[in-house]
Formats: structure tokens, sequence, C-alpha cells
């Protein structure tokens, strides 16, 4: 019986815009040599152009899915849990597809013991986590690149659909602009997680007024 090695990791936790992306990389143990070379960084210190072709030649031997939660989706389900049991549900359903094999989740928990609690909530005990997990396994950093693309390529979807937002990180300025125009924000509105905490703290400095943030207030988070 063939030995599996999988990853998980997501891309877009924190934006206010657009969809949050789950993703499980899995491949052969026998396939690891080939597979550090191919994803020995996560997708945050790649461009895109390193992620696609990185991605591309990762396809040919690695099993990827993904789950692709709107912020539509995300908002109904904040009703009744937190996003870390939404990250950790999707998790475990993922890790249920895979059968028989090892896996390393980049941990979206502060302490392992609570993530641990999460995942045995939903039906899955095996596995392991880690915080930079992304950074250390080149099979979680597979998982990366993939989740990353994947979220990528909506948030363009989004902005050819709407207007540009830049990022949709509320750090971005572009996104910050485009959330205070009324006519942009109508377009918008369907994207938006309105449940974040992040848009809670973006609505406190007076972003969605016609007055101007307080000095140093808009970078929140």
């Amino acid at each position: 019986m063939l030995s599996i090695i999988a990853g998980i990791d997501e891309a877009g936790r924190g934006p206010v815009i657009g969809p949050l992306v789950v993703c499980c990389a899995s491949c052969r143990r026998d396939d690891e040599k080939l597979l550090k070379k191919l994803a020995s960084k996560d997708s945050k210190a790649l461009t895109a152009a390193q992620r696609e072709e990185a991605y591309e030649k990762l396809k040919k031997f690695v099993t990827f899915r993904w789950v692709e939660i709107s912020a539509g989706d995300l908002n109904g389900l904040m009703d009744t849990m937190s996003l870390n049991d939404i990250e950790a549900k999707t998790m475990a359903d993922l890790i249920k597809k895979l059968g028989d094999g090892d896996t390393m989740i980049d941990m979206p928990d502060r302490y392992g013991w609570t993530f641990r609690k999460r995942m045995e909530k939903f039906g899955v005990k095996k596995f392991e986590a880690e915080h930079k997990a992304d950074e250390n396994y080149p099979i979680v950093a597979a998982a990366s690149i993939c989740a990353k693309i994947m979220r990528d390529k909506k948030i363009e979807e989004i902005r050819k659909a709407t207007c540009d937002f830049g990022s949709g990180y509320p750090g971005d300025p572009k996104t910050r602009a485009a959330l205070k125009d009324k006519e942009k924000r109508k377009s918008l509105e369907p994207f938006i997680r309105q449940k974040w905490k992040t848009l809670e703290n973006i609505k406190q400095t007076k972003l969605f007024t016609d007055e101007e943030p307080e000095q140093g207030a808009a970078g929140a988070e």
C-alpha cells in the first residue's frame, strides 16, 4: 500500500472582501524529494507568476482538493459558528476524503490543544498541526500555493464584476476607498464579510460615513 502525505492550508482568513479558500494537497511519500524542489517556499514568499509555474508542475504528481467559502456563506455560518470552527470543519471534511495517510496542518488556532479539540469535534483525530507549517513542510507549502491561486482567481472575477477594490484586505488603501464610495460599496455588498472583526474595526474609523477616518486609525489590522 502506498504511503501518502498531505498538507492543509488556507488563503483569505483576514480580508474583508471575498472568499476563504482551504486547500488539501496530497502525494505519495516517494515523491517527497521532488516536492521539496518545487514547494520549498510558502505562497506568500512567491510572486503570482512563480506560484502559477510551481502549481502547474506540482499538479503532475500532487492531488489538490479545495473548498471555497464565499463571503455570503461565511456571513451565514458565523450566525452559529466561529471562524475557527468553520475552518476546522472544512479541514476535517477534506481529511476524511483522503483515506489513510499522514496530514500536517498549518494551525489556525493559537494553541494546539484547542485546535485538536475542534478537529475531534468534527470527527478527525489523526493529524499533526503546527504554526508556520507552510514554511517548514513542502506539502503544506503546496497547499498554500494552490489556496492562494484559487483565491486570487476569485478576487479577479469579483473585481471584473464590480470595481477595482485592491486586495480586499482592510489595510489596503484601495480597499478602504472602495468601501467608502457609496456606489462601489453597493456593488461589493454580496462579497463583503459583514461579521468580520476587521470590518468592525473599519466601521469604527467612520469609513462608512462621509467623514474622513481619524488619522492613524484607518490601517487597523
